[in-house]
Formats: structure tokens, sequence, C-alpha cells
């Protein structure tokens, strides 16, 4: 992937859930409530995964392979019933089994991080900090094309709302050293997606997610 540094004028930056007509992830986060509802369970989130410039091997074999609309994506929602922990997965072709999580750190780490989550942004790949010339401000920034990319959506209660970031807003290399490096790692959202990643990264390589029949 090509990467470019940007001296700009004036900073304008608008991440959008690069959704198109064909892409499902509404109907699917409608579902996933419906179900929650149904279960009268209030508090939950999903997590969305797009990593632009991935190619699959369809094996048509496979029941759990998907080759729709040529549009991917992953999703997975979290919820806790009584003591248990669950994860849902979802792509672009429909959903899968509900799988129990043999701990809870995830949704604890959630519940007890709601409240700065809300607040947490992470903030662009800056490498030199923001300057005024002749009134006009300069920023220096660094950006990635086709970053991956993050998208959740938390529901506790009758409070709903959204958080998402590209993935290379998190990195820093040494001669090119991201200014945001330090205060983004540390920020609830991201911890959470961490948590989140290793645990779907690893019940993938168990070929623990099943597609519903």
């Amino acid at each position: 992937m090509k990467k470019f540094t940007l001296i700009i004028i004036l900073l304008i930056f608008n991440l959008t859930f690069g959704q198109d007509k064909n892409d499902p992830t509404e109907s699917l986060i409608a579902e996933f409530k419906s179900e929650m509802k149904k279960d009268n369970i209030s508090d939950f989130f999903i997590v969305k995964h797009i990593t632009y410039g991935t190619t699959r091997i369809i094996d048509l074999k496979d029941p759990n392979s998907c080759n729709k609309n040529g549009y991917y994506f992953w999703m997975y929602g979290f919820w806790k019933n009584n003591e248990e922990t669950w994860i849902k997965k979802y792509d672009n072709c429909g959903a899968f089994d509900s799988v129990k999580l043999s701990d809870s750190k995830s949704f604890e780490f959630y519940q007890k991080s709601i409240d700065s989550i809300k607040k947490d942004e992470v903030e662009i790949y800056t490498i030199k900090t923001d300057s005024i010339v002749n009134g006009k401000k300069y920023s220096f920034v660094s950006t990635q094309s086709h970053s991956s990319q993050r998208y959740f959506w938390f529901f506790k209660d009758s409070t709903e709302f959204q958080k998402n970031f590209e993935k290379y807003n998190l990195e820093t290399v040494k001669d090119n050293i991201n200014l945001n490096y330090k205060s983004n790692n540390n920020l609830s959202i991201v911890k959470l997606n961490l948590i989140c990643e290793e645990i779907i990264y690893e019940l993938e390589k168990k070929k623990m997610f099943n597609r519903l029949k």
C-alpha cells in the first residue's frame, strides 16, 4: 500500500462507513438487536472489521465461504447472558452460530470503560505540530490508502453510540514518528479493540465460527 505525507492548509478529514447500496450492515445490526431484545438483553456491542484489498479464495465446498457482491467485511457481536459471555459473527453473506467465550474480559472491560469510550477519539497520524503562517493553519499528517478500519456500535439500555477509527493512526515509525501514537494507543476504545481482536483471531484460527444453515 502506498504511503504518503500530506501538508495541507485546512485539514478536512471525513471518515465514512464506506457502505454502498449492497452493504447489508444496517440490516444485520437490526437482526442482532432483535435477537438481543428477545432475550431481554439491553447491554451489548458490535465491532465491524474492514480490510481493503483482501483477497478471498472461495472454496465452494466450504459451507462457511462467502462470495456475494464483491464487498467483504466481518462483524462480531459481544454480549453477556447471566454469567456467560458470547460472540456472534456476521459477514456480507449472513450470520454464524453463537460461540460461548471462555472468559468475560472483553465485556468486563467494555462495561467498566464505557464512559471513557464515549469520549475517546483516535487522532490522525500527525508528524509535526500545527503551525500558523500569515493567519493560515498548516497541518502535517501522514495517511495510508485503504487502511484497515474498525467500526463499533454500542448499546446500553436506551443509550446508543458509535465509534470508528483507522488502524494506521495507531502506528508509528522511527523516521516518521506519529505524535499521537502513545495517546491513541492509550484510549479505551483502542484497548477494547485489541482485546476483541485477540479473541476473534484465536476463534478464527480454531475455525470455531460455523455459518447458520
